[in-house]
């Protein structure tokens, strides 16, 4: 495949060589279905095919730019006669008149290109000094102590010193563990030997489970390279180091294309549309042995510049995991991508996948068929058993919380990220002051200098905000709702004003406000409409004007946009959702969803992110209040009393903590 920017380099070349150039000629391109290339006299352009880009050589391309320079610098009239044949000759082109292209011979990999598979070894101990599996060859008694020898290194490694490996006791850095469900899904990559897709339903933590293949089988799986949306490498790097450490695998973020990648890094982090400007030399430079793609559903064009960087790149790597809460979202070829790139012996080809697997329905306006999407699902899900993983949140609710408390890390970026720095520098040096004076109402005057940053973070979160329900609305179900909750006045009305410009092109009713100061009235003519109406999907509430008396447990969906002084707030917001519920006060449209056939109401588990601008103040509240969380657990019985959070102490605890950010030490 030749990239545009490199084709670009190439063609420039060529025209130059043969000083087309100097006559005005140039290079563009275009999306012509057919043709790799052609050559325009009227307009002196040789026109280039990005979609034909795709699937050629270097060698390819060269020898076509030449085809078409021999063509203008024979002039118009000569069409492919012994003219135009003795000058593509001249000039080092082989003379062969050009074909038209067959588009579905690009839209697969076949088996032949794909790397053999990798074997993935079950979970053994390993060696402490190597970190290889160990593979035990002999056993050595010296004194009291014994040594054990194996194949895979040289060392000799005390009995003591081998550590039992198991995916049931991994715990993260601020003391989670993962689901049941979860060690389910890190086996099922293993058996998979490293090439699947965990499909499971949105907020179910599919990123921990790509990140145990690279924990835990870390000398096949390193270098990787992750591949996922721009917003979300922050929060894809605070996963990793909260689960694995940054010392076992040191990460790279990629920003541009001009990166350099550094040595030692086990995990490089990207954006896909980066993917496609980054030179390929950098690319193979990397050693890419793992491909992680999240949100792999951005590759259903088969045939996109896109899909096929990552065509590449999935092919000579030993294992790619995708992770897709929603694989294929209008149409069942959608899923062809992912699926041939995973097992090109199962999928081989696109048009064979659309004859077998997507259904076809008659459209009564037209009179045609139109494409619909998967047909006969129980055979599908056999067929794509071994390298498909599936499953909703009432699949594994059980293993979830009834509050499914999310953190999703947002990047502090352009003139936020000046104002915070500037506003951050001032802050510590009166909060310094305020803890060297001691004064009783120090703690009051820090509240009100820390509340300065949180506001400049609450407005960075606002189109962080609004992407994140814009994936809701086109990810969930068409009866699920989602409630907003804030904490500054201007950061909501921001957020209502871009959320209902998107509301309003795409069909739906405006998003609907609960703020500080509104009566019963009206607060329950807001709660009706958002039950009633179908079209009402988005709630916009401050938390603390809303956390209490407020009932909407028929909303499944909820995001804490701003944090609160005090976790008991935020929780006293949470409790709105998991309620009992009442088949009689709701609607149809939500009768039918919330209930069974009995007219009992269906258990969920409640997800709600935490939005947090990375390496501010929000970042240093969250951290506070998750390590309190942890401390609590491990010294109290389950069924002891709730932990309770001092607003005091926690205003004073995190302006320590701003002030040795900046000072490195609280005073």
């Amino acid at each position: 495949m030749v990239r545009q920017i490199e084709a670009k380099e190439i063609g420039t070349e060529l025209i130059k060589l043969h000083g087309l150039d100097k006559l005005g000629w140039k290079i563009e391109f275009n999306k012509s279905p057919k043709f790799l290339a052609q050559c325009w006299h009227h307009s002196k352009v040789i026109a280039v095919s990005v979609y034909v880009l795709n699937t050629t050589t270097e060698s390819v391309f060269r020898n076509t730019m030449l085809h078409e320079i021999a063509h203008a610098l024979v002039g118009p009239g000569n069409g492919h006669n012994e003219i135009w044949k003795a000058k593509a000759l001249e000039i080092g082109n082989d003379g062969e008149i050009c074909g038209v292209f067959h588009p579905h011979m690009a839209l697969q990999v076949t088996p032949a290109e794909q790397k053999a598979k990798a074997h993935v070894p079950p979970l053994k101990a390993k060696c402490p000094y190597c970190g290889k599996v160990i593979d035990e060859s002999a056993r050595l008694k010296v004194g009291d102590k014994t040594f054990i020898k194996s194949n895979n290194c040289t060392h000799i490694i005390a009995k003591d010193n081998v550590k039992e490996v198991s995916y049931d006791n991994w715990v993260s850095a601020t003391g989670k563990v993962p689901y049941p469900y979860q060690v389910e899904g890190f086996k099922f990559i293993e058996r998979a030997n490293g090439r699947c897709l965990i499909a499971d339903e949105p907020a179910l933590g599919k990123t921990v489970q790509a990140l145990s293949f690279l924990n835990f089988h870390t000398d096949i799986a390193c270098p990787a390279l992750w591949l996922g949306k721009t917003t979300l490498k922050i929060q894809t790097l605070k996963e990793n180091i909260d689960w694995c450490g940054f010392e076992k695998l040191p990460t790279q973020i990629v920003e541009h294309s001009r990166f350099f990648p550094l040595p030692g890094m086990k995990v490089y982090i990207s954006s896909y549309d980066l993917l496609k400007r980054i030179k390929k030399e950098k690319i193979e430079a990397m050693g890419i042995k793992t491909v992680i793609f999240d949100e792999v559903q951005h590759i259903k064009n088969p045939d996109s510049a896109r899909t096929q960087e990552v065509r590449n790149v999935v092919n000579s790597a030993d294992f790619f995991i995708a992770l897709s809460g929603t694989p294929w979202k209008n149409r069942g070829s959608e899923y062809f991508s992912v699926l041939n790139m995973l097992a090109p012996e199962k999928f081989p080809s696109f048009k064979q996948f659309i004859n077998r697997w997507v259904r076809m329905d008659y459209d009564n306006q037209t009179g045609k068929y139109k494409e619909g999407g998967i047909r006969d699902i129980p055979a599908f899900r056999e067929y794509t058993k071994d390298i498909v993983l599936r499953r909703l949140r009432k699949d594994v609710l059980p293993d979830l919380p009834p509050i499914n408390r999310q953190i999703r890390y947002v990047e502090l970026e352009d003139i936020y990220g000046e104002n915070y720095e500037k506003a951050e520098v001032k802050v510590a040096a009166i909060i310094k002051d305020l803890i060297l004076d001691g004064k009783s109402t120090s703690t009051q005057q820090m509240q009100a200098e820390i509340m300065k940053l949180k506001h400049i973070t609450g407005l960075a979160k606002v189109d962080a905000q609004v992407e994140d329900a814009i994936s809701f609305l086109e990810d969930s179900e068409d009866w699920e709702k989602l409630t907003i909750f804030h904490h500054h006045i201007d950061v909501g009305d921001d957020l209502q004003f871009k959320m209902d410009k998107y509301l309003q092109e795409n069909g739906y009713s405006k998003s609907l406000r609960l703020k500080g100061g509104m009566n019963s009235f009206d607060r329950d003519d807001i709660i009706q409409k958002f039950k009633r109406d179908c079209k009402s999907r988005i709630l916009i509430a401050s938390t603390l004007a809303s956390g209490e008396g407020l009932n909407i447990q028929f909303c499944q969906n909820a995001s804490m946009m701003e944090r609160q002084w005090n976790p008991a707030n935020e929780e006293q917001a949470e409790l709105r959702f998991s309620r009992p519920l009442t088949w009689n006060d709701y609607p149809p449209y939500l009768q039918e969803q919330l209930f069974d056939e009995n007219h009992e109401a269906n258990k969920v588990s409640i997800r709600v992110p935490y939005l947090i601008c990375a390496n501010t103040v929000d970042e240093m509240l969250t951290h506070l209040v998750e390590r309190k969380r942890v401390n609590f657990r491990q010294s109290m019985n389950v069924g002891d009393e709730e932990l309770k959070f001092s607003e005091a102490d926690m205003v004073r605890e995190l302006a320590e903590a701003i002030v040795r950010k900046r000072y490195g030490k609280a005073a």
